[in-house]
């Protein structure tokens, strides 16, 4: 009997403590309070995200007034409504269980796409932490096993970033395509981060290769280039390239896209979340004595912005919401000192955008001037969607060209489409740089 009475009291403890890691977990996935984005946006932008939170409890004040109307006349009382969606509640119960809202996206040395994003069910949020397609581009063989997988690359730098996809429809900013993890995962590595980002090095004293001989040489190979470089995301959708680079350590990092007011939301608890992360990380870093922890032990926690805008337009308002920070350094921005690099992930798919988005990337890309001989660059992954012809899309190099940029085609590389039976073609990613 007293074995029994134990055997209840165990079992109970099991089920609250599963009950309380639930509703932690459950908290923990729930969306930050507008209020605590306030710190990444600018009062403008938190303004209009209070009048569309205001807008939206108004609407889905509404919507359940008249749906709960519609259940009434249909089925006489409120509790019959009630007991006919039981069996909706309890199907949403049972998605809820394994479907988070935030989720992760990790680096890989080995594998082209990394880990997480991609759709292989008929549902859209069926997505999987794994690649599907090896490359060999990436190094070494295609892992099965994700957990394995990240182990082998802690040694190697690898890094989690976390993203929300927003359910606002408008543009593709609803999912993880394969050009954002391309260019995510050059960034992760080293090594060809640095033949990425080539023409931006050895501009100054802290990206030359070899100052003081063969062990500088060595040290400087070690770090990322990255490190105290300024970086704008375009169209970033979920921003999985913002927030790899605040992760690898760049000094400022502004993740844009156009103004919708539940991507914007999104994208600010985004650069939060991982914020918080990369501050955990050096805290732990400090407190295990930063080599064995993180390889860029030496670094701070950069500055991170979110700010919607639209291609073509004055860029005024990303200047605002850069300055509206306490940093010295951000206040000393112009229009002729602005980035080093320059993202654009899958944003040339559209050929009426060509024009503008370059107008947008020639007024933020750092240019050389009589104090600063400098100069950025920016990067245009893509992939071909079939929604207009090849050239169509191809036609944005003569244009760039015309408008006073070098352009590089650089090597594609296959990767994984985003959805289930979707064509090869659209997860074979292409990269132009331009200067």
């Amino acid at each position: 009997k007293n074995r029994s009475k134990k055997n209840i009291t165990n079992m109970a403890t099991i089920l609250l403590s599963s009950t309380i890691s639930q509703k932690e977990d459950a908290d923990e996935d729930a969306p930050l309070p507008l209020a605590k984005l306030r710190t990444v946006i600018s009062q403008e932008a938190y303004l209009w995200l209070e009048e569309a939170d205001a807008k939206e409890s108004e609407w889905k004040a509404q919507l359940a007034e008249e749906r709960s109307n519609v259940m009434i006349d249909l089925f006489g009382s409120d509790e019959n409504a009630d007991n006919n969606s039981e069996g909706s509640n309890e199907k949403r119960q049972r998605h809820d269980r394994y479907e988070t809202r935030i989720k992760e996206w990790t680096s890989s040395h080995q594998n082209s796409d990394g880990f997480g994003g991609i759709s292989i069910g008929d549902n859209d949020d069926d997505f999987v932490n794994r690649s599907c397609f090896p490359e060999e581009n990436y190094d070494g063989n295609h892992s099965e096993n994700p957990k394995v997988e990240n182990e082998h690359n802690s040694e190697n730098g690898s890094i989690t970033v976390k993203y929300i996809l927003s359910e606002a429809p408008g543009g593709h900013g609803d999912a993880i395509w394969a050009a954002s993890r391309h260019v995510a995962n050059l960034f992760a590595n080293v090594k060809k981060c640095r033949d990425l980002l080539s023409p931006i090095l050895n501009q100054d004293d802290d990206d030359q290769f070899i100052r003081n001989g063969d062990v500088d040489y060595v040290q400087d190979l070690s770090r990322n280039p990255l490190i105290g470089k300024r970086v704008i995301e375009l169209g970033a959708g979920a921003g999985i390239p913002s927030w790899s680079a605040l992760h690898l350590g760049a000094d400022l990092v502004v993740c844009t896209d156009q103004g919708i007011a539940d991507r914007i939301r999104c994208l600010a608890e985004c650069a939060l979340r991982n914020l918080e992360d990369i501050e955990k990380r050096t805290e732990q870093s400090k407190q295990f004595g930063g080599e064995e922890f993180n390889t860029n032990n030496d670094l701070n926690c950069g500055i991170v912005k979110v700010c919607p805008y639209s291609w073509g337009t004055p860029i005024d308002p990303i200047l605002e919401t850069i300055q509206c920070s306490n940093s010295q350094q951000d206040k000393e921005l112009d229009q002729v000192h602005l980035f080093d690099v320059v993202i654009a992930a899958d944003c040339i798919y559209m050929p009426d955008f060509h024009e503008p988005l370059l107008k947008s990337i020639k007024l933020l890309i750092r240019r050389p001037n009589k104090s600063d001989h400098r100069w950025g660059m920016a990067l245009l992954p893509f992939a071909l969607h079939g929604n207009t012809k090849d050239e169509n899309v191809w036609n944005i190099v003569p244009l760039a060209i015309e408008m006073g940029f070098e352009v590089e085609v650089l090597e594609g590389v296959q990767l994984t489409p985003q959805w289930k039976n979707m064509d090869m073609k659209r997860g074979f990613v292409n990269m132009l740089r331009l200067t």
